[in-house]
């Protein structure tokens, strides 16, 4: 089974780099911009969609000084990494693709050659009221992932792009030690539109968190879905209510606990360049075996801010919320806060900062007895983040230098489980290559 991993991820990066050879153009300097899709258009000769859209690309190649690297003293890792993006420009078949990948050469002893893969793909239809969309994001890691596109610090793609990286994800939050992990993310959703203003919505998700190599993380699945009715007030307000429900389940240590939820969220756009949502509700937790993780209530929810005017944007969030325990517990309550900033600086200057704390707190009892956690689900607390200035240099070269760094402390409790503790900082040069966007189907 690892080899089949090893030999799918190595497929998919070569076809993908293939592909950006073919077409050359780049994720990186170039925003993703005009809606997704694919054209109707019909090829006579094979009866299939012509794509045109908005492809990009950039290889970037870095040299990384890492301190404290995972508790080992220095690292000095070079990376070689690429980037693939697509966006179609059909607003009836939305569809994108992004790609980031590459391969790290560190001489700490032990670690030697690894390599990363993060591949997410997303496909829509907008016919008439209805609305549909299927989303896979998969990645391939040997740490846990923290800031950038890619979650690799250091390799220079933070702020290139704003969507949620792979530390978002069933991997993300809680730092573990130094292991090949393998995360997916599948998801569905389908929106009813009733009148203007209303429509009804429903999604299913299901997420996996696996450890190869023989690597002593905690496994999870997870299996969800949610109903929501939306609701648009008015050009700056609206809202929703839903009821979310989902299941986790680790079978190396034979049991399952699921959660249902009441939630209410509400957003509003401030003005033309700042925007803010918030969402509260209950949430029930039950589990198979009450003795590892009693039954409880607790509350969800989050709060927002954005803000964008042409040079400059910003988002700060704060999350709370029930999680899979990011494979170091078998599950847990995190209260997390997320901050960003970038800016652009005349036509040759750009910087981007990024921060997180996360406090997460075990759901397994204290006097719970598990060969996994003889004394409970223990509590972390976690910081990680990154600042990168980059500079052009020319038409489609840019030089960036960046600095990350990622602390974390544990409880007893978790000092003996795979959880990272210490301080970790990494300092990353390096030269991007990224040619200007091409708009394909006009051959």
């Amino acid at each position: 089974m690892r080899d089949r991993i090893k030999i799918g991820t190595g497929i998919s990066m070569l076809f993908l780099l293939a592909c950006s050879v073919s077409y050359g153009q780049d994720p990186y300097g170039t925003t993703l911009s005009g809606g997704p899709g694919v054209n109707s258009s019909v090829s006579p000769s094979m009866n299939l969609p012509t794509p045109d859209g908005i492809f990009h690309y950039s290889l970037s190649a870095s040299q990384l000084i890492q301190f404290g690297y995972y508790g080992s003293g220095t690292a000095y890792t070079t990376s070689l990494s690429g980037n693939v993006g697509y966006v179609s420009k059909s607003t009836k078949l939305p569809s994108t693709i992004l790609y980031s990948g590459g391969v790290l050469f560190t001489t700490q002893a032990g670690q030697g050659t690894s390599t990363f893969q993060n591949l997410a793909i997303s496909q829509g239809l907008v016919n008439g009221p209805w609305a549909f969309y299927i989303t896979d994001s998969v990645s391939y890691l040997p740490q846990s992932p923290t800031t950038g596109l890619s979650g690799i610090p250091g390799i220079g793609d933070l702020g290139s792009l704003p969507i949620d990286g792979p530390s978002q994800g069933p991997a993300g939050g809680v730092l573990s030690n130094f292991g090949t992990r393998v995360s997916n993310m599948l998801s569905g959703t389908a929106e009813r539109r009733i009148t203007g203003k209303t429509s009804i919505s429903g999604s299913g998700n299901w997420t996996l968190l696996r450890f190869v190599d023989g690597y002593s993380g905690v496994d999870n699945t997870q299996v969800s879905g949610d109903v929501a009715l939306n609701h648009r007030f008015d050009a700056r307000d609206s809202g929703s209510l839903s009821a979310t429900y989902s299941n986790f389940t680790y079978d190396s240590l034979g049991y399952a606990f699921h959660t249902r939820g009441l939630s209410a969220s509400f957003q509003r756009v401030l003005s033309r360049t700042l925007s803010a949502s918030v969402s509260a509700g209950p949430t029930w937790i039950d589990s198979s075996n009450s003795a590892l993780i009693p039954s409880r209530l607790t509350f969800g929810g989050g709060v927002g801010l954005s803000y964008t005017r042409r040079f400059t944007s910003a988002a700060i969030n704060y999350n709370r919320g029930v999680n899979g325990g990011s494979g170091v517990q078998p599950g847990a309550i995190s209260d997390s806060v997320q901050g960003s900033v970038g800016r652009t600086y005349g036509r040759d200057w750009a910087a981007s900062v990024s921060g997180n704390y996360i406090h997460t707190s075990g759901l397994a009892n204290n006097v719970a007895s598990s060969p996994l956690f003889p004394l409970g689900g223990g509590a972390s607390s976690t910081v990680y983040g990154g600042l990168q200035v980059t500079r052009k240099l020319g038409r489609s070269f840019s030089g960036f230098l960046s600095y990350t760094a990622q602390r974390q402390s544990v409880d007893n409790t978790l000092a003996s489980q795979n959880a990272f503790q210490g301080l970790s900082q990494t300092i990353g040069i390096g030269i991007s290559f990224s040619p200007r966007s091409t708009r394909l189907g006009q051959f």
